[in-house]
Order: structure tokens, then sequence, then C-alpha cells
């Protein structure tokens, strides 16, 4: 279906200085046109541009020869080619006498560099003087015998018929290799596949990822089928990111986006400002928050557990029933304080007494033994409950704690987090130490440090590796988050494969695989590390050898009661004899 749309259009001329040829030219026709504004009438394909890749922006080049086309490239190539993803077309008013031969040889070598040098994919070259009616069109994706590229030419006719050949599409490059830069990072980038996904359809043929696994390594691949591609990755590429250093060099897969190394950054980084032009983020398909990750607080001696059961609050208030309790009893029963105390003590905890109380005493008593059984129901429960599950000491839980704390910061977050405006992020900068790779191990052991981290990546290492063996996690995150971010890969600035990257990269994400495939492989590793586990360790029945302490407490406790039953039955008899 054909639209008709009004463009407005501004025509400019461009001379170099410094090359004489320009100066000898005849610029009538070019004054002519010099600084004219106007509207032309042009029908649009809407089929075509649904098989382009570019921002919808057109440039038109007249030029005398390919020999200045290619002078204006090396003197001033930003003026010529301003942005990679747009359409150009070159108008070459070159001389008749030249043959359509040399022109085609020529035109040949410019697309190629433009190709190569600027990633322009859209380039439509005509030189009506010498070539008549004919449009050139180089394909970049089309193999050859020893190389990739050939410059094909088209009729108006053929054109008029078929529209999309005035365009390259992105929807198939033909196992064209396309540079990727991916390294292995637990859990989106796997080598290993574990064990309970080796059966898993999805993951067992990953030759289109290069062995890779995770959420990264699958995207990969399915970009690799979708836009039929070869994935060449590097064995030695750096296995870091890659950030801007404060001399201004920059290293890591960041690096080698920079310098067109690698057309595609595939491990997702956090979106975030680098200090350096000459790459794009893609769209964002995740996002992750920054968490301090601190020692696990030590457990709680058992001497201590029965301080436990309730808060200081709770302590407080028992006391002060207590007091209350001893002093309404002294009021009513008429009794010296001593008896006082020792009554409302006895009934508190439970010992037996002799009291014959009136009938408005009973009623004081029968609370107060109300109050007894409740509190010593909770303290017995709490005791039960505290013996079988280790109990420990508050936690770390805000950020402002962890400032308090006065440890070491582990972490690379401050190149990403630029706000100076918060007093105590700035602290926390300041006791800022040079990162490890083995950080959570120094937080996990040595208990003196804190690092700082995306969350994602804390709670993977938590729960696949810092467990121990009864369960209890070795690291304890922070519940107050630093910050949030977004998380997406790079490429080169103005890379021709963004935008079919985004359409994919955006189709898997809504439609949920990329979280399906984090889950799938934390969740593996998880019931790997637990079948080891329970593996290694050695069960065993219960005998009297295990259980043999309880029957010597209990033995304990009733030669205790038959020396005290003794005693007092001998305490009688010598009242008795006195008397």
């Amino acid at each position: 279906m054909f639209l008709e749309h009004q463009f407005t259009f501004i025509v400019k001329k461009k001379f170099l200085a410094l090359l004489s040829i320009s100066e000898t030219r005849d610029h009538n026709y070019i004054d002519v046109i010099d600084n004219i504004k106007g509207s032309i009438h042009v029908k649009r394909n809407n089929k075509v541009k649904m098989s382009t890749t570019d921002a919808g922006e057109g440039h038109l080049m007249i030029t005398w020869s390919p020999q200045d086309f290619a002078a204006f490239l090396d003197q001033d190539n930003s003026a010529i080619v301003s942005r990679s993803r747009s359409t150009y077309a070159l108008l070459l008013l070159i001389s008749a006498t030249t043959s359509c031969t040399t022109i085609r040889a020529q035109v040949d070598h410019i697309l190629t560099r433009l190709w190569t040098n600027f990633s322009i994919l859209n380039v439509i070259v005509q030189a009506p003087c010498s070539c008549g009616r004919q449009v050139f069109i180089y394909r970049p994706f089309v193999k050859t015998r020893d190389s990739w590229g050939t410059l094909q030419s088209y009729t108006f006719q053929q054109i008029t018929k078929n529209p999309n050949l005035l365009v390259t599409s992105l929807k198939n490059l033909n196992h064209f290799p396309v540079r990727v830069s991916l390294f292995e990072k637990l859990p989106t980038a796997l080598q290993a596949v574990p064990n309970m996904l080796k059966f898993n359809p999805i993951f067992q043929d990953l030759s289109v990822s290069k062995e890779f696994a995770g959420s990264d390594g699958l995207l990969v691949g399915t970009l690799v089928q979708y836009l039929n591609f070869e994935a060449v990755v590097d064995p030695d590429l750096p296995r870091l990111y890659g950030h801007v250093l404060q001399n201004g060099s920059v290293i890591g897969v960041l690096a080698l986006v920079l310098n067109g190394k690698s057309d595609y950054g595939a491990n997702r980084r956090i979106l975030s400002y680098y200090p350096v032009d000459g790459f794009e983020f893609t769209v964002a398909y995740s996002s992750d928050k920054i968490s301090a990750v601190v020692p696990k607080s030590l457990k709680v001696p058992r001497g201590l557990s029965i301080f436990n059961c309730f808060d200081k609050l709770s302590w407080v208030l028992i006391f002060v029933a207590s007091f209350v309790c001893v002093f309404f009893w002294y009021l009513i029963s008429r009794d010296n304080l001593y008896n006082t105390l020792k009554e409302i003590y006895s009934l508190l905890v439970g010992m037996s007494i002799q009291i014959v109380p009136s009938s408005y005493q009973t009623f004081f008593l029968t609370s107060c033994m109300i109050f007894n059984l409740i509190i010593f129901g909770i303290i017995q429960g709490s005791l039960f409950t505290d013996f079988t599950t280790p109990s420990y000491y508050p936690e770390i839980n805000t950020v402002e704690e962890v400032d308090k704390s006065q440890l070491p910061i582990m972490t690379y977050v401050w190149l990403l987090i630029k706000d100076n405006s918060s007093q105590l992020l700035n602290r926390l900068k300041v006791k800022s130490i040079p990162e490890s790779a083995n950080m959570y191990e120094i937080v996990a052991l040595y208990k003196n440090v804190v690092s700082i981290d995306r969350k994602f990546d804390v709670e993977v290492a938590i729960r696949t590796q810092f467990t121990g063996d009864d369960g209890v996690p070795l690291l304890h995150m922070v519940k107050e988050d630093i910050a949030t971010f977004l998380l997406s890969c790079i490429v080169p600035k103005g890379s021709p494969y963004l935008l079919m990257f985004n359409n994919v990269i955006t189709s898997m994400f809504e439609g949920g695989f990329i979280r399906k495939w984090d889950n799938d492989v934390v969740e593996s590793i998880m019931v790997e590390r637990i079948n080891r586990m329970i593996s290694a360790k050695k069960f065993k029945a219960f005998s009297l050898d295990d259980i043999q302490a309880a029957f010597y407490i209990t033995g304990v406790g009733y030669v205790c009661s038959v020396v005290a039953f003794v005693g007092e039955i001998m305490k009688n008899k010598f009242r008795e004899q006195q008397f």
C-alpha cells in the first residue's frame, strides 16, 4: 500500500578548502539550490519501512566523483555520515566519459568503506551521467568466495516492481559473523550446565549460544536463531565488564566495544553513565538493586537463651507486674513483708505453698496463678524453640547501621553511583577498599569487611554457595537497598544491529523467558548443592547412647530429691526430739 506524504527538505553545500579541485569546479548550479527550503510529495511504501532498521532519517549527498566523496570522508566524515542508522542517497555527477565499469569499481570501494569503517548499511548510489538509470546497493551479508559483501545494481523498473530492493534487511544475516563478548558469570552465563538441566530441551543444544547457558547465553542463542548470524566469541576476552579509569583509559568488555573489536557485549550490565562516548545500551530488559552484604551476626550463647524469650520491655513489665502483686498481696494479707514475698514468689514460679485465703483473696490468687501459667508457658515454648533452632544477635538491616559498624567496604559500585549529595553515601565511600574476586568469602569467613554488590548476585551467592550445612546463611543481606538500576547490554555507537536486537530482547522479556531462564538455573544449582550435602551426611538411628545425657540428668534430679526428702524427715525428727 502506497501512502502520499509531504516532507520538508533543506539543501546545503559544503566544500573542501584544502582541495584545489573544489576551487576549479563550476558551482553555478550549486548556487542555484543553495539554502533552498521547500517541500516535495513522495510515495512511501509501508512494507519497505517495515524492512528497514534505521531511524527514519534520510540524507541526500551530491558530489562530483567518488574521489571527492572519499576526500570528504578523510577530512570531515562526521559531516557526511552524521548518523549510522540512516538511509543515504549518493548522487555522483561524474562526467559521461568515465565508463560505468570504472564507476562501479569505485562505488564498490566507497560502500565497502562506509560499511567497514562507519557501519553504514543503507546507501543508494546513482551516477546518471555515466551509468544511466542504474541504482547501486551494497549487500554486506552476501557471502562471496573469500569474503563478505557484494555490490548489486538494479534498474528503476526493477525497483518500481519491488521497492524492498532499496533496503538491506537484517531479518536474515545469512550466517554473517557477529563478534560477541560473553564471559562466564554466575548465574546468567554458565559454561557448565547443571545436571538437572542437561535433559531439559532448552539446554540440550547450546551450540548456537557457544555452549553458554543462563539467561545471557540463551539470549545470544535466541538472537542467533532469529537473525540467522554466526556468533563469534573470543575465549580469551577479559572476564570483567569494564569501566573508565581515572586517567581516561577504558578496560574490560567496554573497551572492546568502544574500539570496534566487539559488536555486542552480551553480559547484562548496570545501565549507568560512563564518561566516555562510542557505545550504546540496548533496551533495558531487567532491573536490580544495589545492596550491602554483611557478616552473619553471632549466635546467642545457650546460657542467655532465657533472656531471648521476651524483649526488654516485656521483661520490665513482668517485673513491674510482680512488684504490683507483692504490694497488693501485702495490703490484703496483713502479713509481714518476708512472708508476702515468699508467698507471691511461690505462686509466680509454681512452687507449692500452704495458704488459706478468704473469699475475696481467692480471686487475686487465681489471677496470679493464671499469670504464672501464661508466662511460664511462653518461656518453656521459647526455650524449646531456642534449643532446637539457633538464635542470633540482631542483624544489620539499614545503611545507617552499616555506616555505624565502621567496617571497611569492598565494592566497585561507586563507579556507577555518581550521587554526591548524600552524606551517608559519602561516608561509605570513604571506607571503601579495593574489591577482591573472593570478597564474599572474606565477608563470610573473616567477618571484618562489608561488600556492596548487585542484589540478585548476592541472593544467588547466599542460596547456592554461602549456606551452612545446618541451612543457616553465612552472609546477611541488608534489607535497605542503596540504589536501583536497570540492566541491559551494550553495542558500539551507531550499530546497525541495535534496533533488531532490541526487538528480539523485548519479545523475550515480555514473554517472561528471561526470568524463567534465571529461575531454572538458580533452582537447579540449589537442588544440586542440597543433594551433595545430603549425600555427604551419614544418617543413623537414635540409640540409648545418644540420649544417655537425659537419663543422667534425670538420675541426678532423683538423687537430689531423695536427699532433700531424707534431710527434711531427719530435720523434723530432730525438732521433735528437742521438744
